[in-house]
């Protein structure tokens, strides 16, 4: 697992991935696959956990610039 942030400058599409999804039609409303719904899950679960790691090294970070200047 890469430990690395995204490149802030990537160009990031106006249209959300699910416009381009074939959709399913039920009772005149619209729904995307379920395995593409899935792959959004698992990234979204995947960003979120990433966040929470990156949280905790701030916070381990100040922690210590706090020990630094208190030296």
């Amino acid at each position: 697992m890469s430990h690395h942030l995204c490149d802030a400058t990537k160009m990031i599409s106006k249209t959300p991935r699910t416009d381009r999804q074939p959709v399913v039609t039920v009772a005149f409303q619209q729904f995307v696959k379920a395995g593409f719904a899935r792959q959004l899950e698992r990234q979204l679960r995947g960003a979120n956990e990433k966040i929470k790691r990156l949280e905790l090294q701030i916070d381990e970070l100040g922690d210590l610039v706090k020990w630094l200047e208190g030296r």
